[in-house]
């Protein structure tokens, strides 16, 4: 498999959420009227590309290819999980609990997947 595809797919679909995310707020803001809603479904099918970089990894060459985008991927991560959790949590939208769920595994397989190279490494 190759890692640093994926890692594109995870960065073109984060920017498209973070677009569905501003348009809106945009829209909303420039025309004073409201088109749409934050998103919900959209925000979780976009998380699930997070893992995939992650659980792709297998072995130490993988794992080497994937240290050069994993700054951005967990950043990708974190903000789809904080996204997801408020979402769940105060809107009421329970299918961004996925988008939780998607990107605290990718951030677990990842820190678990660092601690084993600086186990190597010693």
């Amino acid at each position: 498999m190759n890692i640093a595809r994926w890692a594109l797919v995870f960065k073109l679909c984060l920017v498209a959420a973070l677009l569905r995310f501003h348009f809106p707020l945009m829209v909303e803001e420039l025309f004073d009227r409201k088109t749409l809603s934050l998103p919900t479904w959209e925000w979780s099918i976009f998380s699930l590309t997070s893992v995939i970089p992650a659980l792709l990894a297998r072995n130490p060459a993988q794992r080497e290819e994937l240290n050069y985008h994993i700054t951005f991927l967990r950043g990708g991560m974190i903000l789809y999980l904080v996204y997801g959790l408020i979402g769940a949590i105060f809107a009421e939208e329970l299918i961004l609990l996925v988008a939780a769920v998607a990107s605290s595994t990718g951030l677990l397989v990842s820190s678990l997947m660092y601690r084993r190279e600086r186990a190597l490494v010693r």
